[in-house]
């Protein structure tokens, strides 16, 4: 049986691959769009799954307040994230994604009760740190992304997004505890897709264009893969720590980008890269 520290190395890669695929299908559509396809489908085809492979879960009260609020929170951050991503400097916007494993540090206790070991926490520190410098591209101060948060209203956006990411993946944990990652995932992007539907309609004329439609379909195929190995994973392991590993698709899009895309590599990146491999194994053998 597959461990959370293998299920994440699987999210990762097909998280990579999801963004090569959102980056090669998704330039004629707008980012609202092809959020809410992407959601869509991946919906039907974890409902599809759900039917065929998940036993029947009583649904409460409780229940439903923890799906209503995560997928409202969700829905919030993905549109903050494309906004932040369609008018930032991607150089100052995308290293705040790294903070979302510090905020997991000081949110998972009070929500899920994880204690973390102290190597544990070095650990996601020491990914955090390889993945914000692999992520400056513009080499123009290491402090550069925390100081334009001040006067950038994308990367305040972006920062933003990471706080709530890093708040609603323990009410992920919450509600796959509560059922199973299959029935959670159903719910759960099932109402965001519901909710990113009006801001897709409106960024988009003949919304209903089977090739804007086809256009969705495989970054949902790589997008399911990535979300339900990161659910199952998250069931067996520490938020923390799943979410830091995870970080290491930032690594893998760096390698798809340098070997397919046939991008530049960049001397910051592997150094980037190297620290947050040292960090994934600290994790892994002392977390």
């Amino acid at each position: 049986m597959m461990n959370w520290f293998v299920l994440t190395l699987i999210s990762s890669v097909t998280l990579s691959l999801r963004e090569l695929s959102v980056k090669k299908e998704g330039r004629e559509l707008s980012s609202a769009y092809m959020s809410w396809g992407l959601n869509f489908f991946m919906f039907l085809i974890i409902l599809g799954l759900t039917i065929l492979f998940s036993r029947a879960v009583p649904v409460t009260v409780a229940f439903l307040k923890i799906l209503v609020l995560a997928a409202v929170l969700d829905a919030v951050a993905t549109l903050l994230y494309l906004a932040a991503i369609k008018h930032g400097d991607l150089s100052k916007t995308i290293p705040m994604l790294c903070f979302i494993p510090v905020v997991q540090l000081f949110v998972t206790p009070v929500l899920v009760q994880e204690n973390l070991s102290f190597p544990g926490i070095a650990g996601v520190l020491v990914v955090v740190t390889g993945s914000y410098v692999l992520n400056i591209q513009k080499w123009d101060g290491v402090f550069s992304p925390i100081k334009s948060i001040v006067k950038n209203k994308s990367t305040l956006m972006m920062l933003v997004t990471a706080c709530i990411w890093g708040v609603s993946s323990s009410f992920h944990k919450i509600g796959i505890q509560q059922t199973n990652p299959l029935f959670w995932g159903a719910c759960e992007i099932g109402l965001i897709s519901l909710f990113i539907f009006p801001f897709a309609m409106k960024a988009e004329k003949s919304a209903f264009s089977f090739y804007k439609i086809r256009k969705t379909m495989w970054p949902a195929f790589f997008s399911t893969f990535a979300v339900l190995s990161y659910y199952m994973a998250i069931s067996m392991g520490p938020v923390a720590y799943v979410s830091s590993v995870r970080r290491l698709a930032v690594l893998f899009s760096m390698g798809i980008g340098v070997v397919i895309l046939k991008e530049k590599a960049r001397r910051p990146g592997l150094f980037g890269a190297i620290i947050m491999i040292t960090g994934s194994m600290i994790i892994c053998l002392y977390g």
